[in-house]
């Protein structure tokens, strides 16, 4: 739990108190390969941190994943809008390791930004993380080669490229499992 917390701290200072208090609420979860964190239709209600492992974040379309985000060792993962909104989930939050997680509740989450200021502003910083990253994903996809993303990916995931399928891979990068094949030819 303690990675967990010197994560959000390198992100928004936090005072001893509120550490205290957040870790408190923190549990920690042992999941196997192809568990599903969340599954389209139900509210994501845990902020998870990922110890050990891989996550994806997809939707099915004409029964194809999409994925949206990957997250590896040092991230968080969560169906982000369901999270924030707690709505339904469009998405599946699904481990495509076995893996271990450091996760809080909503509702914990809540009661720590009401409570203490420098949760509230950390809770700022993790929003507009979230945005940034974003608009980065939807800047990648539109204005970069598919070579550029591959490229990206292995800046951004250096752990990442032998543990994922090619089919997985492929689908994050927005691009077919043939494209990539060529891409990586390249190297």
């Amino acid at each position: 739990m303690e990675t967990f917390i010197s994560y959000l701290k390198n992100i928004s200072p936090l005072k001893e108190e509120s550490s205290l208090d957040f870790l408190s609420k923190c549990k920690t979860f042992s999941f196997s390969k192809g568990h599903y964190l969340v599954k389209a239709g139900q509210t994501s209600q845990y902020l998870y941190f990922v110890k050990s492992g891989i996550g994806k974040v997809f939707y099915l379309k004409e029964d194809k994943e999409l994925i949206d985000w990957i997250s590896d060792e040092g991230n968080l993962l969560t169906s982000v809008t369901s999270f924030l909104t707690h709505q339904p989930s469009k998405h599946f939050v699904q481990l495509m390791e076995d893996s271990e997680l450091v996760g809080i509740s909503y509702s914990d989450l809540e009661k720590l930004f009401a409570k203490y200021h420098d949760m509230e502003r950390l809770g700022r910083q993790l929003s507009i993380m979230a945005l940034v990253q974003l608009q980065e994903r939807i800047n990648s996809m539109q204005f970069e080669s598919a070579k550029e993303r591959y490229d990206n990916f292995l800046i951004r995931f250096p752990n990442c490229i032998n543990r994922i399928s090619l089919g997985d891979l492929a689908s994050y990068l927005g691009m077919t499992q043939v494209t990539l094949s060529r891409v990586r030819a390249l190297k």
